[in-house]
């Protein structure tokens, strides 16, 4: 099941620290406060990169997948079923799947997921339906967020952004717990002139980017990642397609956040007070991003155009070995995609990766990515590598 992919080309000096061209300070948001702290110690010029095809199973190849505790998983979202897998590729069992027993689920195609530490499973869906299944996967709660009113139509956004019911998730993909609380990412959800393009600067200070939902109380709680770091005060609508976060949160509560269209890498403690800012331009990145003249033209011009540039798509902290690792897309052509990898805020490596590669996890001895599924050829493989 495993085939080779070497990733040879070298890491050189001079590397060029682009982070501290814009400090993380904002005058007036804490989140950004602290200067940055950027140090380059290479140390990882290169990775080996290993192909492991995963056991055919049924599959609608609309999938979350990741790594927990000593395996790989794959939930489908469509058939609703979690298969799990030895980190051989050998499928170990399935679980869930749709139905009313309280080893199945009536979820219908779940919009997020996530572990939680005492290995419960969290999902939701689209009308706002949490479900939570305990280590065992079986059944253990539900209860129902009502998001956005109509009313909410004629808000501004001075009434809007402090409030997590303005917010839906950006993609589904971002999802992380801590203890019995769920973070993920999120964007507003009214398109009535308080968005980005309708209200940039009011935006680019005050809207959140993270929301909590505390599953012991059974509802909404923190608003987090509230603004935007310096970089994107600069010609702002040319990274309207690029103002999504992907963040990490450690088992010791801490988060770490990075933007797509900024170098710099902010963490925060479990209270969300900002600990350290540190982080460096990946290499060969097309960051030329167009800038278009209205709204309706930058969504015309999306898919060109997130094909096309660099950004930073995935962070990814791993508590087994105390390393951090994010991804980022190059652009402008490129055959491959970039890999950072940093200990103690200081870049330890920046390597060329097949595309597509995100770091999900950690099984002794090798690093694994989320599942990379081809519909075409009828498979579901992962990269694996190690130091």
């Amino acid at each position: 099941n495993l085939i080779p992919y070497e990733m040879m080309r070298p890491i050189w000096m001079p590397y060029v620290v682009v982070g501290v061209l814009f400090a993380c300070g904002t005058k007036d948001n804490v989140n950004f406060s602290l200067a940055p702290d950027s140090k380059v110690e290479i140390s990882i010029r290169d990775l080996s990169v290993d192909t492991l095809y995963l056991d055919s199973v049924p599959s609608s190849y609309m999938l979350f997948s990741g790594v927990h505790e000593d395996y790989l998983y794959v939930l489908d979202r469509r058939l609703c079923q979690l298969y799990r897998f030895e980190t051989s590729g050998e499928l170990r069992d399935k679980k869930l799947g749709i139905g009313h027993a309280k080893n199945e689920t009536d979820i219908v195609r779940p919009d997020l997921h996530a572990f939680l530490s005492d290995g419960s499973l969290f999902m939701n869906n689209a009308n706002g339906d949490y479900y939570t299944y305990d280590a065992d996967f079986i059944y253990k709660d539900r209860f129902r967020i009502h998001y956005n009113r109509r009313s909410d139509f004629t808000k501004s956004w001075e009434e809007l952004y402090p409030s997590p019911y303005s917010y839906i998730d950006t993609d589904g993909e971002c999802c992380r717990a801590y203890g019995h609380r769920v973070f993920y990412s999120v964007c507003l959800s009214l398109r009535n002139g308080n968005d980005y393009f309708g209200q940039t600067e009011n935006y680019l200070r005050q809207a959140a980017n993270i929301v909590e939902v505390d599953l012991d109380k059974r509802g909404f709680g923190r608003l987090l990642a509230v603004g935007y770091p310096d970089s994107y005060r600069e010609r702002p609508l040319s990274k309207a397609l690029f103002n999504k976060v992907r963040f990490d949160v450690a088992d010791n509560g801490d988060f770490f956040v990075t933007y797509q269209a900024d170098s710099l890498i902010y963490c925060y403690d479990e209270a969300y007070r900002p600990v350290a800012c540190f982080g460096v331009e990946g290499t060969g990145m097309d960051k030329e991003y167009r800038e278009f003249a209205t709204e309706k033209e930058t969504y015309e011009n999306a898919r060109e155009e997130m094909s096309s540039r660099g950004f930073y798509n995935w962070l990814e902290w791993v508590d087994e070995t105390g390393v951090l690792f994010r991804s980022y897309q190059k652009g402008d052509g490129a055959d491959v995609d970039g890999l950072q990898i940093y200990r103690d805020g200081v870049l330890v490596g920046d390597v060329d990766v097949p595309k597509g590669l995100r770091v999900a996890g950690y099984v002794a001895p090798y690093y694994y990515s989320y599942v990379m599924p081809d519909e075409e050829r009828e498979v579901l493989y992962v990269y694996r590598f190690k130091f």
